[in-house]
């Protein structure tokens, strides 16, 4: 880690703790990394998706096919569960924050 690096880290830690001293500021923030989460969580899904229905798509025989099926299936509902707690985790961070 350079110096520059503790600089810059220094310098977010101290924008973040000054916006989180307003009430307004902490919902925010909050909303910022609720979204910024359901982005990056939504994109992993889209290409672990992506990456499932091209494995139907190659499969050869009927026991691949069910393997791919699966596996799109589990994709699916794990992408689901997870930006789904991300949500609800957001929200009752704001529900907290919010007297």
């Amino acid at each position: 880690m350079r110096l520059w690096h503790l600089s810059l880290a220094i310098l977010i830690l101290g924008v973040i703790m000054s916006i989180v001293r307003d009430p307004a500021g902490r919902v925010a923030l909050i909303v910022f990394v609720t979204g910024l989460g359901e982005t990056v969580l939504g994109l992993a899904a889209v290409m672990a998706l992506f990456q499932t229905i091209g494995a139907i798509g190659m499969a050869r025989g009927l026991v691949d096919h069910a393997e791919a099926v699966a596996a799109t299936t589990l994709v699916l509902l794990a992408a689901t569960a997870v930006m789904s707690c991300w949500l609800f985790m957001g929200a009752w961070l704001i529900q907290a924050t919010v007297p």
